[in-house]
């Protein structure tokens, strides 16, 4: 016949305490990673918006070769590079998710300093949301 004592009940399982204290850790690790994954990927795609701008100030550079642009700071317009075939219409912000067709009118500065050439693409717009 089946006894039962105290001595049995202990062996047979978790306290709620026990699991309590189980759950909590879980629920602590999870935050923890959440928070790690999150931050990894802000952190892509604050790279991937500074590629975007290197991609548009490097096909500006390119344009000012190919055009003569030399020794004065000058502006040249997304839609310039698109006419020239610079850079592609797919190209997409990764901050804002807009083609660069809709941001045609902005500016790239090509600047001198000293003979060499620079060229800064800054798109005040590139934090916009959908």
């Amino acid at each position: 016949m089946l006894q039962l004592n105290s001595d049995n009940m202990k062996n047979n399982g978790f306290t709620l305490v026990e699991l309590i204290i189980t759950i909590t850790l879980i629920a602590i690790i999870s935050v923890s990673i959440g928070v790690s994954i999150s931050g990894m990927l802000s952190r892509e795609k604050e790279s991937q918006a500074e590629e975007y701008a290197k991609t548009i100030a490097d096909a500006a550079c390119v344009y000012a070769e190919l055009n003569d642009i030399t020794y004065t700071t000058d502006e040249v317009t997304i839609q310039d590079l698109l006419d020239a075939g610079l850079i592609t219409k797919d190209l997409t912000n990764p901050l804002s998710d807009k083609e660069i067709t809709e941001y045609a009118s902005d500016t790239v500065l090509i600047s001198w300093d000293n003979g060499l050439k620079t060229c800064s693409y800054n798109n005040p717009k590139s934090t916009e949301s959908n």
